[in-house]
Parts: C-alpha cells; structure tokens; sequence
C-alpha cells in the first residue's frame, strides 16, 4: 500500500472482537462536553465557511454544503454534513473512495482536504449527537455495503459513534481503491477497533492532539 505511511497494532485484525463502547459515567460526561466544545468551535468556524463561500462564487459556483446518509451508531444513517471538494455530481463515481488526485477534485476543494477543513461542518453533526469527536470515520453507505461483505466482523466498528477524526486520518495519506481497497480498509479496521476496545478520555485527548499536529504541519508545508 504506497499511498498509505500506515501503522501496526501488534496483533492480526481477524483476531479482533469488539469489546463494546465506553458507558462509564466520567466518559458519557466527557462526550457531553465535547458537543459543546463543537459547539463553541462551529460558531469559531463560520467566518471561514464565508470565506470559502465566497472563493466559492469565483469557482464553478457549485453548492456549498456536501450532504449524504451514512451509516453511524448501531448501522442507524445520519446525514453527514461536508464542504463540498468535488464537482457536483462526483459522488455518483466516487461511492468506494477516491484520492487526492481526482480530476474531480476542484482547485479549492484540494486545500479543504489537505487541512481537513472540509470536514469542520461535521461539528454540527458532533452537536446534533450523530457523531463524535473522535471515532471510526463515517463512510458512504455503498463503501460500507462492500467492506462488510469482504472484512469479516467489519460491522463492529458501529459499536461507537462515527468520529470527526481517527487514527486513519491522522496515519493514512489517500485513499487506496481497486485491487488494495480491502487491505487497506483492514489496516483502518484494525486501527477502529483498537479505539473501540480502549476508548477513554486520555485516547480522545491524544487523538485531538495528533491531528492538531497533523493540521499544523501541514498549514506549515503549504507555506512553503
């Protein structure tokens, strides 16, 4: 998997079983102050979702928002909520995934990506409690139909609330598709139940942490 830097757990995915998510009381307050972190953070955001309305109007004028269902807590869809990276209609062609370098993807919409800013309207998703701040990244319901049929156990990863960010994104550089779609996913499934197994408010705190870096470094090499 080139386009993966990627990481090892210790121990094979098929070996894996979900333990079930955290419901301790100290960790149902922590996720409760954290939909008001997200909160206070997409009202931080909306100046920037001007901005990038605006570069947006001297584009190809497309939406805004990107909306699709995907399958959350327990497999029950939610409406997912992006920037929109891609020219409208791509998703038609992108149901299993699709990499940075997508002719589909406009010239805006490959800065959203490489910060992660096209994620940040999720915050509203984190705030409605379809999702969490950290957690398995909610994927397109075809994806999921496909990965559930070829990774065993693969469902398990809907034992917790999808997550605005998880190990796969700080880890894995693009998407892999075709003949590595399913090696690839394993490596995230492995990383997903990991999380599920161990969640607590210190991995959730090292995990803001890390894409924090991660956002950083990359504001830092754009720069140059």
């Amino acid at each position: 998997m080139t386009a993966n830097s990627g990481f090892q757990l210790g121990y094979p995915t098929e070996r894996l079983s979900p333990q079930g998510a955290n419901t301790s009381i100290s960790y149902r307050a922590w996720q409760a102050s954290m939909r008001l972190v997200a909160g206070i953070a997409l009202l931080m955001m909306v100046p920037v979702f001007f901005l990038v309305w605006v570069v947006n109007l001297f584009g190809d004028r497309g939406t805004l928002f990107f909306k699709q269902q995907r399958p959350g807590l327990n497999g029950k869809p939610f409406e997912i909520l992006k920037l929109r990276t891609m020219r409208v209609g791509a998703e038609r062609s992108t149901q299993l995934g699709t990499q940075n370098d997508n002719p589909q993807i406009t010239r805006l919409g490959r800065t959203l990506r490489k910060l992660k800013i096209d994620e940040a309207p999720q915050l509203l998703n984190i705030v409605k409690g379809d999702m969490s701040i950290v957690g398995p990244r909610p994927i397109p319901m075809a994806l999921d139909q496909e990965l559930s049929k070829r990774i065993y156990g693969f469902q398990a990863r809907y034992a917790a609330r999808p997550g605005l960010t998880s190990i796969g994104q700080i880890c894995i550089n693009d998407n892999a598709l075709d003949d590595q779609l399913v090696a690839d996913w394993k490596l995230r499934f492995e990383g997903e139940l990991h999380y599920i197994r161990n969640q607590s408010i210190s991995y959730d705190l090292l995990m803001v942490a890390m894409t924090t870096a991660y956002v950083i470094k990359k504001l830092l090499h754009s720069e140059h």
